[in-house]
């Protein structure tokens, strides 16, 4: 998306790589204000008004915009690799060797069982581990579960299959 396109001609969906792109230019702008309001400060002749018109906050926030889009970018991106055929369909994370013992916090989580840990919050959003089962509910719904999920519906498919996928 050029700068000068407007985001709202543009439907559907935005692209990690769009997100990308305006984090970018997010980024080139917070540089160009600092630069902006170095100059500015330098100059002892102008009202000191205009001196601090640029305060340090514009480009802190500018920052947190930057880091706000390129998190954004990165779940976007984790959304379509788990959406790729195959891959499983389950709503919320897992530990794929423990199972249901993860924590977060502060956009990051860990496995309290392993100790694996995941620069993102893996409890959040699709799974995404490739599907072994297929997990059948008793009205005939299914879905395609990975190892974990597979393990923790075992115990609670109350009239439903699981169903092993054969790897090929």
């Amino acid at each position: 998306m050029a700068a000068d396109d407007s985001a709202a001609g543009y439907g559907g969906e935005p692209t990690p790589a769009e997100l990308r792109d305006l984090q970018a230019r997010a980024d080139a702008l917070t540089r160009d204000i600092a630069a902006m309001r170095s100059r500015l400060t330098a100059q002892s002749h102008l009202p000191r008004n205009l001196r601090s018109a640029l305060p340090e906050s514009v480009d802190r926030g500018l920052a947190r915009a930057s880091q706000r889009l390129s998190a954004a970018a990165d779940g976007l991106a984790r959304v379509r690799a788990a959406q790729w055929l195959g891959a499983c369909t389950t709503g919320w994370g897992i530990c794929p060797h423990c199972g249901l013992t993860l924590q977060a916090e502060d956009d990051r989580s860990w496995c309290e069982a392993c100790g694996t840990a995941w620069d993102y919050d893996r409890s959040q959003g699709p799974c995404g581990e490739r599907g072994v089962y297929l997990a059948m509910d008793e009205l005939g719904g299914t879905v395609l579960v990975c190892a974990a999920h597979g393990r923790y519906l075992s115990e609670r498919l109350d009239g439903g299959l699981l169903l092993a996928i054969p790897e090929l």
